[in-house]
């Protein structure tokens, strides 16, 4: 009796296992992909932003559609307006004249958009937290909720109740979400 539970017990912790590695695969490969980590790791670098933080980016923006345009007129992976961008390629020079299709090629959009949350994290002292809901919202809408008390200068993810819009409310949890899965993952 001994040795039929033993064989179970070790047969079960096989197929647990077996079921673990899978899932990992599985994330790995289909949910939480670091396709384009080599570009963002190498061309970023200097920004100072973690690759995971821009990867769960893509991730909740364009779900890694380098084709993906908003009803916003977003466009690219990281889902930049144009006017975001082309203020963003001043500082970086990436094109002589920004087009929207230029926002199609992930090396460009890539750059600017981690440009861009480098940028907001450095606004907000460091919370990219903030930086995030800005991304999302707009710096004035976060500097306006900062101002009237809705949410903290401090402000973490446990308090994303307290964001006024749904949209920004639901994008930073996801950002959050996909954030702490890449930091599982990889």
């Amino acid at each position: 009796m001994k040795n039929k539970i033993l064989k179970f017990s070790i047969v079960a912790i096989i197929i647990v296992i077996f079921i673990v590695i899978l899932s990992s695969i599985f994330l790995k490969n289909f949910i939480y992909k670091n396709e384009y980590l080599d570009i963002i790791e190498s061309k970023t670098k200097d920004y100072y932003v973690d690759p995971y933080l821009v990867l769960s980016v893509i991730k909740a923006e364009s779900n890694f559609d380098k084709d993906a345009t908003s009803h916003k007129e977003a466009y690219g992976l990281m889902q930049l307006l144009h006017s975001t961008a082309k203020e963003v390629n001043e500082e970086v020079a990436l094109a002589n004249d920004l087009q929207v299709n230029d926002l199609y090629n992930e090396e460009v959009n890539i750059i600017l958009g981690t440009k861009y949350i480098s940028n907001l994290i450095k606004y907000y002292n460091g919370n990219y937290h903030l930086a995030l809901c800005a991304y999302n919202a707009g710096c004035g809408n976060v500097d306006k909720w900062i101002e009237q008390g809705i949410i903290d200068k401090d402000f973490s993810d446990k308090e994303a109740e307290k964001i006024p819009y749904n949209e920004t409310k639901n994008y930073i949890k996801r950002v959050i979400n996909n954030y702490k899965m890449y930091k599982i993952l990889y």
